[in-house]
């Protein structure tokens, strides 16, 4: 009797596995590298503390693995949150993990002209060191739950789990922003036109476009 071939599904393929014990080696060699990585991001996260690693210079390989783990987590939380059904193929994942990387590639260079263009430059590049502790921070809590979605199922219970995560995730980085960047009314309007512009507008572009790959 012909055995029916397994429906493509976050549980059925192997790849997504396989992906996160990849994504575990690089945050275990970015920790290597540049130790309390992961203790900085989640101090930061709850303060107004800039991580630096110590005094010394960042190390390249160790900040190249930390964001080839940041993209990776993020890329999959995605394709999971936006998964509708039908093939859970690696292409769409790459496509979905382009997508990303040209979303912050955009977000970075828009960033700095705002920060020129409001004379911030000081101001906006220690938010955005604090901000990136906070995708740090966000991958290293969203990979256990990663872990066990593609192992075990249970698509609605972790797809809302993920939302709630994230939401509070983005209530953090609204306070860092007002924390770095208010300095009376007069700053309300730089503050506006940065979450508008750079956070929620790029935000609501990249799930729709990652909504329509998936």
């Amino acid at each position: 009797m012909n055995k029916l071939p397994l429906i493509s599904s976050p549980l059925s393929e192997a790849w997504p596995s396989w992906l996160l014990l990849g994504l575990l080696l690089c945050i275990v060699m970015a920790e290597v590298l540049q130790p309390e990585t992961i203790k900085m991001s989640f101090r930061t996260t709850f303060s107004r503390m800039e991580r630096m690693f110590g005094d010394s210079a960042v190390n390249f390989l160790g900040a190249v693995a930390l964001n080839i783990y940041r993209l990776g987590i993020i890329s999959l939380t995605l394709y999971l949150v936006c998964y509708k059904g039908g093939e859970f193929s690696m292409l769409t994942y790459g496509l979905i993990l382009l997508a990303i990387i040209a979303f912050v590639a955009c977000k970075s260079f828009f960033a700095w002209i705002l920060s020129y263009t409001f004379d911030l430059r000081r101001v906006a590049s220690l938010y955005l060191t604090q901000y990136s502790n906070l995708w740090t921070a966000l991958c290293i809590v969203l990979y256990p739950i990663l872990l066990v979605f593609v192992n075990v199922g249970h698509h609605n219970f972790f797809q809302w789990l993920i939302l709630i995560i994230a939401g509070l995730f983005c209530v953090d980085i609204l306070i860092k922003l007002v924390q770095h960047f208010y300095q009376g009314l007069s700053s309300l309007g730089y503050i506006a036109l940065y979450t508008l512009t750079l956070e929620i507008i790029p935000l609501a572009v990249l799930v729709l476009g990652v909504r329509q790959i998936a």
